[in-house]
């Protein structure tokens, strides 16, 4: 019986197969006439290889929104801090100070990206005039912080659509494969071909492993 495909299959060693097996059949004189039973084995594996893309960059997008909105959101918060600081004569103990830091700067920005999120959304109800110059910067960057951390969750669903369309693949292209083994298998028996005739059209050993 043919080698059996899986999820960690690669595309590539799935495609190898397919081309393998399609070119040999076609090459057969006897076997020529199961061709039509290869003919949607690459636009299977076409689609599952889309659906691993564009999870792919989905996770590359989120990611890439997350790093920069915290890094901007980051220093935002220093530069916000650093005015701070000077505008409450460098007393970490004032009420002033307090109401944004409760913490130093740089521990500050090192917290949980969600928890620095929540805490400089809460800073935007305040009207210190400090504040006032560093709220554009403060408010765009939290924002697009936020929104980076529920695009990041989202990927989750894009990823398990492509986890589910790789197994299926595999699944399909076993079932199909077996099928394509069983037919060939039937017809040397019909004309007394060599038992091992059947196995001829299947890779015995992946690309990658090899």
């Amino acid at each position: 019986m043919p080698r059996k495909l899986t999820a960690t299959t690669t595309f590539d060693d799935a495609e190898d197969e397919t081309l393998f097996t399609t070119a040999t059949v076609k090459a057969d004189p006897d076997a020529r006439e199961f061709l039509p039973l290869t003919s949607g084995w690459l636009g299977l594996i076409d689609s599952a290889r889309a659906k691993d893309r564009t999870a792919r960059q989905a996770q590359a997008e989120a990611d890439a929104a997350r790093v920069i909105g915290n890094d901007r959101l980051d220093r935002a918060c220093v530069q916000f801090g650093d005015e701070l600081y000077l505008a409450v004569s460098k007393d970490r103990s004032s009420a002033r100070w307090l109401q944004f830091f409760t913490q130093s700067v740089s521990k500050f920005i090192r917290q949980r990206l969600s928890t620095q999120v929540e805490r400089v959304r809460g800073w935007l109800q305040s009207t210190d005039k400090v504040l006032e110059t560093h709220r554009t910067p403060l408010e765009t960057w939290s924002k697009a912080a936020g929104d980076a951390l529920v695009q990041t969750r989202g990927v989750a669903v894009v990823r398990g659509e492509a986890r589910i369309a790789r197994e299926e693949l595999a699944e399909d292209l076993t079932r199909e494969r077996d099928g394509l083994h069983d037919a060939l298998s039937a017809l040397a028996r019909e004309r007394h071909l060599p038992r091992e005739w059947p196995d001829l059209f299947f890779r015995t050993q992946s690309r990658s492993a090899a």
